[in-house]
């Protein structure tokens, strides 16, 4: 499964690259933020992950800082599972994985509590 996201990665940066980003700032409102008036624990990884594909590595973060941890961790998964794979070379963790995903989910539930309470708390909007 990891080649095929890897390749999907590979083909949306071409098609951005090759096409421009224009495309990519058309995407629809949360449906949860319309409904509530609330972000969503998801809200701003579209916007993360468009500034992502554009090299904006801060802004990215800022947005919604699981993307780009969850894109650190896939690159540097994937180059040790190819050099396992390939040359022997590192050791395979299967049990440390989980605690990247701990980690990611940890990231998800604090930037959305965060959000949250600058805009309930303090009317900032963060996207």
């Amino acid at each position: 499964m990891g080649k095929w996201l890897l390749a999907a990665t590979v083909v949306a940066a071409i098609f951005v690259w090759a096409f421009g980003d224009g495309w990519l700032v058309k995407v629809p409102d949360c449906a949860f933020e319309v409904i509530t008036g609330l972000y969503c624990p998801g809200c701003g990884g579209t916007r993360s992950a468009i500034a992502l594909f554009r090299g904006q590595f801060i802004k990215s973060f800022l947005y919604h800082p699981a993307v780009p941890y969850t894109f650190i961790v896939f690159t540097v998964f994937m180059i040790k599972m190819f050099l396992l794979k390939h040359f022997g070379l590192g050791k395979e963790h299967g049990g440390r994985i989980l605690i990247f995903i701990y980690i990611g989910i940890g990231i998800v539930i604090v930037q959305w509590i965060v959000k949250l309470i600058l805009l309930v708390g303090y009317g900032i909007h963060t996207l």
